[in-house]
């Protein structure tokens, strides 16, 4: 590039921003005064340049043809618009920044950063909002851990007291039983051998508690039958077989006042004599034995004499 054309550019760059001056001084004149008047001024040579004066013509058909512009409202604006777009071309040809200039905000764009600024406060306040639920999620969470474990104490509390009250429970049924009162023995027949027979098979069939009150029954409702001895030697096994050795010792004596010639009297020698020793009365045993030598050893069954032998050894009874 030349030199002269160089200069030429340059020129016209110049002439430009002397003209955009010119123009930023009419709109700041036309400011100060007030918008909307009727002024009587005399163009200017830069504005002829600019506009031209048949673009003039043109844009204002009503323009009236004397020396002065009617500038409304509009136009000034319109200009203002104008003489900016030549401030950033001026800028461009320059090479440099332009200028720090006013420009009016975009009412759409103001609405939607009044839109965005609103939307982000609530975002703002819904993230509060939902770190208060999650703090308050977290501690209903963390005292619903120690209810849990409460409930779990109760549960375990509660159910060592239902065993305790079964157990308990228990334990009152065994004392009512031990508490109430026996039932009432078989009814009495009316005869005695009869009744005697009634208590006999009771025993033999296994009931052994009904037998015991049946034959207690048959001793005091007829103290003189001849089945009474007998009676008294089958209480007395009923006695042994219940772990009773001093109500045992008393029945078997009771059956053999007078040392009865009958069938059971031997066993009944040696049965007192074991529950004499059972009840720690090993002397009285042996002196049971000793009758049991003289009187009943030869009709004794094996049974009964092999018994016998066994109790002198451990009683250490005299030969």
């Amino acid at each position: 590039m030349t030199t002269d054309k160089l200069k030429m550019k340059q020129s016209f760059a110049y002439g430009l921003k002397g003209k955009v001056f010119v123009g930023m001084s009419l709109l700041a004149l036309t400011a100060t005064l007030g918008l909307g008047a009727t002024y009587s001024l005399t163009p200017t040579v830069a504005h002829a340049q600019i506009f031209g004066d048949d673009d003039d013509d043109k844009d204002d058909p009503n323009q009236v043809p004397t020396n002065s512009t009617v500038w409304d409202a509009k136009r000034l604006q319109q200009l203002d618009r104008d003489v900016r777009k030549l401030e950033r071309s001026v800028a461009r040809v320059q090479n440099k920044a332009s200028p720090p200039i006013l420009i009016e905000p975009d009412p759409e764009v103001v609405a939607l950063q009044a839109t965005v600024d609103t939307l982000s406060r609530k975002q703002d306040e819904q993230t509060d909002t939902i770190a208060g639920l999650t703090s308050s999620l977290e501690e209903a969470q963390h005292q619903n851990q120690l209810l849990q474990q409460q409930v779990n104490g109760l549960v375990t509390r509660l159910d060592g007291m239902s065993k305790r009250v079964d157990m308990t429970d228990a334990h009152l049924k065994d004392i009512d039983v031990a508490l109430a009162p026996p039932p009432p023995p078989p009814a009495s027949t009316g005869d005695p051998e009869t009744d005697f027979e009634q208590a006999f098979n009771l025993m033999t069939s296994g009931q052994i508690d009904d037998a015991d009150r049946a034959f207690e029954s048959f001793t005091t409702t007829w103290p003189e039958a001849p089945q009474l001895p007998e009676a008294w030697f089958r209480l007395g096994q009923i006695r042994t077989m219940k772990q009773d050795s001093s109500g045992a010792v008393a029945a078997y004596a009771t059956a053999l006042k007078g040392w009865p010639k009958t069938s059971w009297a031997p066993e009944a020698t040696v049965k007192l004599a074991d529950a004499l020793t059972s009840s720690n009365r090993p002397t009285e045993a042996c002196q049971a034995l000793s009758q049991f030598d003289k009187l009943y050893a030869k009709t004794a069954t094996s049974d009964s004499r092999t018994m016998a032998k066994n109790l002198k050894t451990r009683d250490n009874c005299p030969a």
